[in-house]
């Protein structure tokens, strides 16, 4: 049923989710009633939308540091038949274009970001949460996972960068340090529309790097789909291990990036494309010093600024 002030119950969709959260956060009496520990949980699931899309039940609950058991009670109190139809409804969300929008939307109501004009609370906020993206990122990370991508980039044929959209500024980054460290390095940039034909002479030996975060763009993952059919190898970076291009390679680098920003937060991403660099540089040695002054000198040779 719906009632005066706009949710509903059981709730068929995310906006009918989170209106019925507030009205339990404030006590109105047509909301379910549920324990102080349910409506943190739901909370932090609304400020969280693609963990709870993407992981299993058990792995939601250990985000979350709660039981499984703690998530099927839930659903059942919003008069929900279990935890599958609860997730549905993130599902069904992060398959629509207000991505960015509905999280704005979120933070805002949920309280996450002042909305009272403390400038200097918000700006403490997010640099909080960016130093826990950069902390998380770098305790999670997998060495022996860098080495090989390092190793990948060096010996590679040929190594393509695709990352559109928001993604485009890392790539970008990616593609032009790379080129200062070794030879055939291209940006995928979508420039007059040619994105797939690209990759026509990719093969064995060559290796693309995909950079995706959610909402991930298509163009991205079909190009990267289109590489390994024709036998080169990906290294994926990510803000999650359940992202399509993780899912497509045993090389993945994750990058975290949670917190209350209205878009994708990415500082966590640039780090770990200088790690990557900084990794690759030393490995190299004496050729990566010569790499990089051949470089300086055709930059010099056209009076570049």
């Amino acid at each position: 049923m719906a009632d005066c002030d706009g949710f509903a119950t059981p709730p068929t969709s995310i906006a009918a989710l989170q209106a019925l959260s507030i009205a339990a956060r404030r006590g109105e009496p047509q909301a379910p009633k549920l324990t102080p520990g349910a409506l943190k949980l739901l909370e932090q699931l609304l400020a969280a939308p693609e963990l709870a899309a993407t992981l299993s039940i058990s792995a939601l609950a250990q985000q979350h540091g709660v039981n499984a058991s703690s998530l099927t009670r839930l659903s059942h109190a919003l008069d929900l038949p279990g935890f599958k139809a609860f997730q549905a409804l993130f599902r069904a969300d992060a398959t629509t274009g207000a991505f960015y929008s509905t999280r704005a939307e979120r933070l805002l109501d949920l309280g996450q970001i002042p909305r009272d004009g403390d400038y200097p609370v918000q700006r403490q906020t997010l640099w909080q949460e960016e130093m826990g993206n950069l902390s998380r990122t770098a305790k999670e990370l997998d060495e022996a996972m860098l080495g090989r991508a390092v190793r990948a980039l060096i010996d590679a044929r040929r190594v393509h960068v695709v990352g559109q959209r928001a993604c485009f500024a890392g790539a970008h980054y990616l593609a032009y340090y790379l080129a200062y460290l070794r030879s055939d390095v291209r940006l995928v940039d979508s420039l007059g529309g040619v994105n797939l034909e690209m990759g026509r002479e990719l093969g064995e030996g060559d290796l693309v790097v995909g950079i995706s975060y959610r909402p991930e763009t298509r163009v991205s993952v079909d190009y990267c789909r289109q590489a390994l059919d024709q036998g080169a190898r990906l290294l994926a970076l990510t803000n999650q291990a359940t992202a399509r291009l993780a899912t497509m390679t045993d090389m993945t680098l994750l990058a975290a990036a949670e917190g209350p920003f209205f878009f994708n937060p990415m500082s966590s991403l640039f780090v770990t494309i200088e790690m990557l660099l900084s990794h690759m540089a030393h490995e190299m040695g004496g050729d990566a010093v010569a790499s990089i002054r051949r470089r300086e000198a055709l930059i010099a040779r056209w009076q570049i600024e």
